[in-house]
């Protein structure tokens, strides 16, 4: 998320919208992958060419470009769905059915996996702060991980013995149905047991309908959930009905307590969307002294966009690209100047990226206390899931009262008048224009939407903020004060830029700024020197690298208007004191992996132990697309973070939490006696 909105310089809300899309699809193919597995090719298989697809996914991150960023999160997504379910899977297999050590196991499970999410953002963090390649180098050393996974997991296939059930023996806990048994055995759900197929085929009819409905309407993005979740629910249907009587109302068990994990996930997956800008752009990251050191100006860019690609007249053959990938690799890895041999801290500020690893840290720390725990105390299933939910909702109403320690006022002197393209409402507040098409030839409705979440106004000569005013803020409301004569400019200069590349000469551009562009400043742009440069003198910025969207934004601020401009970067630095601790983001973290060690082992293990066989891995990414739902929602409600006050954002998951936890507590004695006797 912060790369998003930080390199390639998006909208946190578009960013939202590409994180909801991304987090979704990785949980949806799983479907797809327990599918092929269980049908064809097999656990072990799925998974090593998952392992391939998902390195793949990281190398190709290593490049800058937005088009290859795509194609990477598209491998990323299919080699998931191939590795996640199928390795979930061999978990459960390397024990007896309803066996009570299972809970440990997955809890255990758990604790491997991060074990390796606790080490990679501190490694991918580190090499984001200290070295050339940025961001780039860290999401290339996340390949390398990838790759080693894979060795140490086809080095260890002898000691992965799947348990063999002999037929004629059945293991089984005391007063748990064998699966035979339990298609016999009635079901607990009285008249309503026939009817449970028949709702789960109407609800999927009903949303394949309105998918296809918003397909032919132009409304693609409103259409893609529709059909998603259709054809999803098909596939519950048709298990649903597969099966019969005691059968049926595991396999119910599995869905209703599903639909309650779904508001947990949506809040969970914050931490990498909302909570991630937290940490970002609130957080006081210096751990030892007490200033908060605004950064005014990005840094300078430390690889020139195009040094790596062959000089022109050279053929641009398959050696040549071998050639400049390996090149570029060599480039990113190598240490900045200004840290290398520095000796400077590495703790101020602290790396955004090191709050990811704390959920990671707690649970390979706590892992093991509560396998030990579930082992000890005789819980059921559903009411773990109301002490997940519980916990999480714990975690978010520690994020109201950070909220309401960062929302100070703050005012600084308003220089200059307010730009002519800038709207303010009657109470003063300053509003940001955004422009919304609808369909694919519809019309274009131009909204306007407070900034800084409505705490942002012109009063009496000042600008007035409550809380952190971020350099994100900054640059979108400054890029509205950009005369319209040099965005034209801009747009000519991208255009010729791009037709000097595909034709293969040196990539130059002169353009002399209008007259109304006053106060250009470069340092705004973050640039690479021989990439952008500014003759203050001739007034003429010469441009030779490609514009791709994030560079054009660039410049737009370094053109906006001086006076407006300069007023909000005293409003950034003055309202930078309201940056809080991290100790919010630490117990808000801490809370929600108690949750998470509550609700999420503890379902993968419940879909193993209620599942039929001849459905269990396809039920295991069903239950994986639970997650899938949960992070469409959590990007859906990033979309709004920018618009909603932090108090009210992380108050409403605070109340939706805690009242879905009471539903569910209700029906713990329903669900649990559905499950037939599996704990």
């Amino acid at each position: 998320m912060t790369y998003m909105v930080t390199y390639f310089r998006w909208s946190t809300s578009d960013a939202s919208s590409i994180y909801k899309w991304y987090t979704s699809l990785v949980y949806v193919t799983p479907i797809i992958g327990g599918f092929l597995a269980d049908r064809y090719l097999g656990n072990r298989a799925a998974v090593f060419i998952g392992a391939i697809l998902m390195a793949i996914g990281h190398f190709l991150m290593a490049f800058e470009a937005s088009s290859i960023f795509f194609a990477a999160l598209v491998f990323l997504i299919l080699g998931n769905g191939f590795f996640k379910p199928n390795m979930t899977t061999q978990v459960g297999r390397l024990y007896p059915p309803n066996d009570r050590r299972r809970d440990g196991a997955y809890t255990i499970f758990y604790m491997g996996i991060n074990m390796g999410a606790f080490l990679a953002p501190i490694a991918c963090g580190w090499l984001q702060e200290n070295t050339k390649g940025g961001f780039h180098s860290g999401f290339a050393i996340a390949g390398v991980g990838m790759l080693l996974g894979l060795f140490t997991y086809m080095f260890g296939q002898p000691f992965l013995v799947e348990y063999k059930e002999d037929p004629q023996k059945p293991q089984l806990a005391m007063g748990v149905l064998s699966e035979e048994e339990a298609e016999q055995q009635p079901s607990l759900m009285g008249g309503f047991y026939v009817w449970v197929p028949l709702i789960l085929w109407a609800g999927a009819v009903t949303l394949l309908a309105f998918g296809t409905y918003y397909a032919f309407e132009g409304g693609i993005k409103k259409a893609a959930p529709a059909l998603i979740s259709g054809v999803s629910l098909c596939a519950v249907a048709w298990i649903n009905g597969s099966v019969k009587n005691a059968i049926r109302d595991r396999v119910t068990t599995i869905i209703v307590i599903g639909l309650f994990a779904i508001f947990f996930w949506a809040a969970f997956e914050q931490q990498g969307n909302a909570l991630n800008l937290w940490a970002d752009k609130v957080t006081n990251r210096n751990l030892t002294v007490d200033a908060v050191p605004p950064a005014i100006y990005p840094e300078a860019a430390e690889i020139f966009a195009d040094e790596d690609s062959s000089a022109p007249g050279q053929a641009h053959g398959l050696w040549d690209s071998f050639k400049n990938t390996v090149g570029r690799f060599g480039i990113i890895f190598q240490l900045k100047e200004a840290k290398a041999g520095s000796g400077g801290s590495v703790i101020n500020p602290v790396p955004t990226a090191w709050f990811q690893s704390i959920n990671a840290l707690g649970i390979f720390i706590l892992a093991p206390v509560f396998a030990y725990l579930w082992l000890k105390v005789d819980l059921s299933i559903p009411t773990k899931m109301v002490l997940g939910l519980t916990a999480m909702g714990a975690s978010f109403l520690v994020m109201v009262l950070g909220a309401t320690a960062e929302n100070q006022k703050h005012s600084v002197d308003l220089k200059g008048p307010i730009p002519s393209s800038i709207n303010l409402d009657s109470e003063g507040h300053i509003l940001i224009p955004s422009f919304i098409k609808l369909g694919f030839n519809g019309p274009t409705i131009v909204k306007n939407d407070p900034a800084h979440a409505g705490r942002l106004r012109v009063v009496n000569g000042k600008l007035e903020c409550f809380g952190v005013f971020s350099d994100l803020e900054r640059d979108a409301l400054s890029m509205l004060s950009t005369p319209q004569s040099f965005k034209d400019q801009l747009e000519v200069a991208a255009k010729g830029l791009d037709q000097q590349k595909s034709e293969g000469k040196p990539r130059r551009f002169d353009l002399t700024l209008p007259n109304g562009v006053a106060g250009f400043e470069l340092r705004y742009g973050g640039f690479h020197p021989q990439g952008v440069q500014f003759d203050n003198q001739a007034n003429r910025l010469t441009i030779k690298q490609t514009l791709a969207e994030k560079d054009q934004k660039a410049l737009l601020v370094c053109a906006a208007d001086p006076s407006f401009r300069s007023t909000l970067d005293n409003l950034m630095v003055e309202s930078s004191k309201s940056r809080v601790s991290p100790q919010w983001l630490l117990w808000c973290y801490i809370l929600a992996t108690m949750g998470e060690l509550c609700l999420s082992p503890v379902g993968l293990s419940m879909t193993s132990k209620l599942s039929p066989r001849r459905y269990a891995t396809m039920l295991m990414g069903l239950w994986l697309l639970v997650s899938a739902f949960g992070n469409f929602a959590a990007g859906a409600m990033g979309e709004i973070y920018e618009h909603t006050p932090p108090t009210a954002y992380f108050g409403y998951m605070t109340a939706v939490l805690f009242g879905v936890g009471l539903i569910l507590l209700a029906l713990v004695g329903r669900l649990t006696r559905m499950m037939h006797g599996v704990r």
